[in-house]
């Protein structure tokens, strides 16, 4: 079974700690038991040192009699009890105590120790002694000295050290684990505090947002990366509800009309011509509605992905005089003047060429849509700066410039268009950005109210997947087109 991550978080805390106590408490014994060895060994150290002085202050090197006598004499009483013996060059003892005497061993050659001398042990039990053995020369004469100290106070001083860290174990112990539970808790508050928070979010109150966290680490980021999620999915779910609202409301009007239209025609009876204007009544609305749903089917794709964009070289001019030559008729039967600028020769550019003609496609349309009787539309190619720029410019009745930078959003249209009595969905221009954010380019607009629009957009031209003599031909031709404009 799966602890929960505080008690995970808790037992490694205490681990963690537990094994730092432990260690700190062994490396402070190490480090007691070595101070007091250190203090040993330099006391050990300082007696030999005395016993040279003396010797030296008081003559008495290459004279073992005196020597013997005198040393005997000073330390017999200044050092009764203590563990020393002193040997000249010659194996001779000049003075041993009665310690040493009591556990009598011999000394090694004074040549065979190092300067600083050497550190034995001998003895068991509480009776250990530990000794230093050092050699040093006077007037050209070596004497060896051994001095030493009984291990028991030392000992005893380390055991009550061990007993005291044995005796404060269990409170490091506790510490530990109370130290643990602490952080942990500590370590996941802000965790319980999101789950807490995220507990409340539904479809209802979206616009909650977890708590933001100062701390600058992981469950900061933590936090950010869901409240960036979340306005994701609010989003996300805004617009499936606008989707859903824009979407009733619009077929709402056109199938109510189709069926009053259905019923009138089907109470009376009328005539030929009464039975026609109904029955064009109801497949202008049934031709509304078809256009709404593939906008909105084309829509819900692109949310899902299953719209592809294949760039691959078009003939812009092409599509362009093709868009003019289905909507001319249209804009004609409308009383709006339909002109084009377009390059004498041929101008490929790298698009999809169904969503290239459909964004056309779309300008044309909204520009028919809001252009006056008596007015004007203009579709403009030109080349620039290795690209071909698409201009629609009218003469209707502009945008205001508190709708511009929303033209572009779903069943968003500009306050002025009820005044103008035109009809829409407020889809085309958001269809119209998506197909030219997947070309990598973006739609410009310039309007003035009451005066027209100018849409445009550029596209790189795909000379680089032109075979070499195409590519030279169509270079010509550009060199041609801008000779003539020139000229012009």
């Amino acid at each position: 079974m799966q602890l929960p991550i505080r008690i995970r978080l808790s037992i490694s805390y205490f681990v963690i700690f537990s094994v730092a106590g432990i260690l700190l408490c062994f490396a402070s014994y190490g480090m007691a038991r070595r101070s007091l060895y250190i203090a040993l060994n330099h006391e050990l150290d300082e007696h030999v040192d005395d016993v040279r002085d003396f010797i030296a202050a008081h003559h008495l090197a290459g004279d073992y009699e005196r020597a013997r006598d005198e040393v005997t004499a000073e330390f017999s009483l200044k050092d009764d009890g203590k563990w020393l013996q002193i040997e000249d060059e010659q194996g001779r003892w000049i003075y041993r105590g009665r310690r040493m005497l009591i556990a009598p061993h011999d000394l090694p050659v004074a040549s065979s120790l190092p300067p600083q001398g050497s550190i034995a042990e001998f003895g068991a039990g509480p009776k250990r002694v530990q000794s230093l053995r050092r050699a040093f020369v006077l007037d050209g004469h070596t004497y060896l000295v051994e001095t030493g100290a009984t291990l028991t106070k030392t000992d005893q001083t380390l055991l009550l050290f061990r007993n005291g860290l044995l005796l404060i174990s269990p409170a490091v112990f506790l510490m530990a684990g109370l130290a643990g539970h602490l952080l942990s808790r500590r370590a996941m508050d802000p965790v319980a505090a999101i789950a807490r928070e995220a507990q409340r979010i539904h479809d209802g109150n979206l616009q909650i947002r977890l708590p933001e966290l100062q701390t600058r680490d992981e469950l900061a980021h933590l936090s950010t990366t869901l409240n960036e999620m979340l306005e994701r999915i609010e989003s996300g779910v805004r617009s499936v509800r606008d989707f859903t609202a824009y979407a009733s409301h619009e077929l709402r009007t056109p199938v109510a009309f189709i069926r009053t239209e259905a019923d009138l025609a089907l109470q009376f009876e009328r005539s030929k011509q009464e039975y026609r204007e109904a029955i064009e009544g109801i497949a202008t609305e049934a031709q509304r509605m078809s256009s709404l749903l593939d906008s909105l089917l084309f829509l819900a794709r692109a949310d899902a992905g299953t719209e592809q964009v294949l760039l691959q070289p078009v003939d812009a001019r092409s599509l362009c005089t093709l868009a003019c030559d289905k909507w001319r008729p249209i804009m004609l039967n409308a009383q709006v003047q339909l002109s084009s600028n377009l390059p004498p020769a041929p101008v490929r550019v790298l698009a999809d060429q169904r969503y290239l003609q459909r964004l056309i496609a779309i300008i044309l349309e909204n520009a028919c849509k809001y252009t006056p009787a008596h007015g004007s539309v203009q579709l403009t190619l030109e080349i620039a700066d290795d690209s071909a720029r698409f201009t629609v410019c009218d003469t209707g009745i502009g945008i205001p410039a508190k709708d511009r930078s929303h033209i572009f959003e779903r069943f968003r249209r500009g306050s002025n268009v009820q005044d103008a009595n035109v009809h829409g969905s407020g889809l085309g221009l958001a269809l119209a950005m998506w197909i030219a954010q997947h070309h990598q380019t973006d739609i410009e607009v310039a309007s003035d109210l009451g005066s027209g629009s100018r849409f445009s957009w550029a596209m790189p031209l795909a000379l680089n997947y032109l075979p070499k003599e195409l590519a030279n031909e169509n270079l010509a031709s550009r060199e041609n087109m801008l000779l003539i404009t020139s000229h012009s």
